[in-house]
């Protein structure tokens, strides 16, 4: 096993490649970093082991062209031996489509040449506040390790890759969607159900970015594939229920502003950890559940596994590499920020979840705790009706099926 890993003011980052010319243009980008990084360049996946083993390294940025192991299996190794590093390959022109989906598997990021120092810069920190944040070791294990968990969702991956080109078309999009036959039978299924409420019924993808737009289309997608991909049952159902309720919600306060993608995804995400720890620490969950009396959820689960889910879903998104605004709302959403004096994301999870604890069953003195966050909290939010919030919040009957 590797050394023992903790937050440090210097991060040790570990830069390998197998061309002299890539690893001195690195060296060059990296410079910049200096003080607050040691940065170790190996030219090859022997010497890059070495210094993981020698060091308590953070993050590893591995050119795609290496030398000694073959790529994959030398990220498989890391993955084994040192699953808190975060992994980064970057990518030119000689990958194909199909091995960088698999790289995509085995490594936290997978990004494109040339690279972009800032780029490297928020990995490292991000994975900083990932060994910060989520404070159990075992958390982290489970966390960092790609064969339990998921990467990003790819198909969601891909739409926000493509859509990231001002000009893509709404055919390009839906084409993207089609190519998976469930996804897209998941996606007619929700956008056709009650959370829409629709005048009528959408039979294609085509015709639902048509109706939609393109940025909806994401967040359903975004929807399907991180519920249906990593569970099933009555458990994933009813989180994915109670997410979807949340990003109308969401979309309730922040919809007609800039912000409202990453609101709507804040709404789907927000207790992603909830449903990490129900799919993969089943019996941790039942001991959380027992633990629950007379405690709030967040006490019970940071005294069995010394995280709570938000702040497990919150360092799933930022392996992700999702946006700052995401992360901080889905770790925060039940400890806003106290500086917090703006309409923004996280302030605006933060009520959300506040109102959807309120009316849900909760006792007294918790109710009396939720009223005065939610009172401040609407504050920032004067022109929002709130009974509008939490009818969107009511518990359903329906499910989406």
């Amino acid at each position: 096993m590797g050394p023992a890993h903790s937050v440090n003011p210097v991060r040790h980052v570990v830069v390998v490649s197998a061309d002299t010319q890539v690893l001195e243009g690195m060296r060059r980008s990296l410079r910049v970093f200096q003080n607050a990084w040691v940065t170790h360049f190996v030219e090859s996946t022997t010497d890059a082991l070495a210094a993981l083993t020698l060091h308590p390294v953070e993050a590893l940025i591995c050119d795609s062209k290496v030398t000694g192991l073959e790529l994959e299996a030398f990220l498989d190794q890391v993955r084994e031996r040192w699953p808190v590093v975060v992994r980064a390959v970057l990518c030119g022109a000689e990958v194909k489509p199909e091995q960088a989906q698999r790289l995509g598997r085995i490594a936290h990021q997978v990004l494109k040449k040339p690279l972009i120092p800032g780029q490297m810069f928020d990995l490292v920190e991000r994975a900083s506040l990932v060994l910060a944040t989520v404070r159990s070791e075992r958390v982290k294990l489970v966390l960092s390790k790609l064969g339990s968990l998921p990467a990003l969702p790819a198909t969601y991956g891909r739409l926000a890759e493509l859509t990231a080109n001002p000009d893509v078309s709404l055919d390009e999009v839906a084409a993207v969607v089609e190519r998976d036959p469930a996804i897209t039978a998941n996606v007619l299924k929700i956008i056709n159900s009650a959370y829409f409420g629709l005048p009528r019924r959408v039979s294609s993808v085509r015709e639902t970015v048509k109706y939609l737009g393109i940025q909806p289309l994401k967040n359903i997608v975004l929807t399907v594939e991180v519920f249906e991909g990593m569970a099933s049952g009555k458990t994933a159902k009813a989180l994915q229920m109670d997410a979807l309720a949340r990003a109308c919600a969401m979309r309730e306060l922040l919809g007609r502003t800039p912000m409202a993608e990453a609101a709507f995804a804040a709404g789907i995400l927000a207790d992603l950890g909830q449903l990490l720890i129900a799919t993969r620490l089943p019996i941790d969950l039942q001991a959380i559940v027992k633990a629950q009396v007379g405690r709030t959820q967040e006490e019970a689960e940071r005294e069995r596994l010394g995280s709570s889910h938000a702040e497990l879903g919150g360092a799933l998104l930022s392996l992700w590499n999702m946006p700052t605004a995401l992360v901080e709302a889905v770790t925060l959403h039940h400890t806003p920020p106290e500086a917090a004096a703006t309409a923004n994301v996280p302030t605006a999870l933060a009520l959300v979840c506040a109102i959807e604890e309120e009316v849900h069953a909760v006792g007294a003195g918790r109710k009396a705790e939720l009223k005065a966050t939610i009172d401040k909290l609407a504050q920032i939010f004067p022109m929002v009706n709130l009974q509008a919030v939490r009818r969107q919040l009511a518990p359903r009957e329906e499910a989406v099926a």
